[in-house]
């Protein structure tokens, strides 16, 4: 990954630089230990114009191929996604929401960025503690968290930890990377009764969510939770093998167009090419 990136500086903390395998990193490349930035001085540099085209970050995602594929997002296509779902909820100062996704998984793009830009509050679990469910629940009784996003999985876990005790903070709960048990949205209504609960969907390709649906009723009858519909900024299609739209019922592959769609993959032609194309009638897609 720090080949195919050309990353020319790797940051380290102390303990890390001493391990043997981090040496190697070196290669090429200046590793720098975070301490000892940070014991100095800092100059003042003047930072560079950045238009909304240009590149916002890159992340790794294996994908389906296990070869790891360097999505690369743009400002533009990031600031649509988060833009979205502030509005929607009215994200702002009086908010908080509890960072768990590593940073390697785009659903840290909202945790960061979507509360900060609108005045809110980022709460870090502690290291070490990143999987333990009882301190996730701590943290959010003690800060009053008040977003929850996470993949379903840890929802469900933040959930049997509690118990019947409430979560009554939360406001908004954000589920998506993978399949919603049907029965988890009452789970959740009935932990934190003033909470919007919300199935969102895409792929990283896509500038993290391209897709969201409000989880109200469950259907006793459902085997799943709808996918939903696109999100401002964004256009979801179901086309065949000629680009043709499929009509209701038949089978086709999701294309992702509109703002969200990412810049291709970095340093990466080929498969670029085989991912996104130009459509006659509808704009880029993925």
């Amino acid at each position: 990954v720090l080949g195919q990136a050309g990353a020319g500086v790797v940051l380290v903390s102390r303990a890390q630089a001493a391990r043997p395998e981090v040496a190697g990193l070196g290669a090429g490349r200046r590793v720098l230990v975070v301490e000892d930035l940070l014991a100095g001085e800092t100059p003042e540099v003047e930072l560079p114009v950045v238009g909304p085209d240009e590149v916002a970050y890159v992340i790794f995602t294996s994908g389906s191929t296990g070869r790891p594929k360097g999505v690369t997002v743009s400002h533009r296509g990031a600031v649509n996604t988060l833009r979205s779902v502030n509005d929607r909820f009215d994200v702002g100062p009086d908010d908080r929401v509890l960072a768990l996704s590593e940073l390697s998984f785009d659903l840290s793009v909202y945790d960061l960025f979507g509360v900060l830009a609108a005045g809110g509050t980022v709460v870090f679990p502690d290291q070490g503690e990143t999987k333990n469910p009882a301190h996730w629940l701590e943290l959010v009784r003690e800060h009053r968290v008040t977003v929850w996003n996470s993949v379903p999985q840890l929802a469900g876990l933040l959930a049997d930890e509690a118990g019947g005790t409430s979560l009554q903070s939360l406001r908004v709960v954000l589920m998506s990377g993978d399949w919603i048990p049907t029965q988890l949205p009452e789970r959740l209504r009935a932990l934190a009764p003033e909470a919007t609960v919300m199935s969102l969907g895409g792929a990283t390709e896509g500038s993290i969510w391209s897709i969201w649906h409000e989880i109200e009723r469950v259907d006793p009858e459902w085997a799943s939770i709808p996918y939903g519909t696109a999100m401002p900024g964004q256009r979801m299609y179901v086309l065949n093998g000629r680009g043709e739209h499929c009509p209701v019922g038949v089978a086709g592959e999701i294309h992702i167009g509109g703002a969200g769609v990412a810049l291709g993959y970095w340093r990466d032609e080929e498969r670029t090419a085989e991912r996104f194309f130009e459509h006659p009638g509808l704009g880029r897609l993925y």
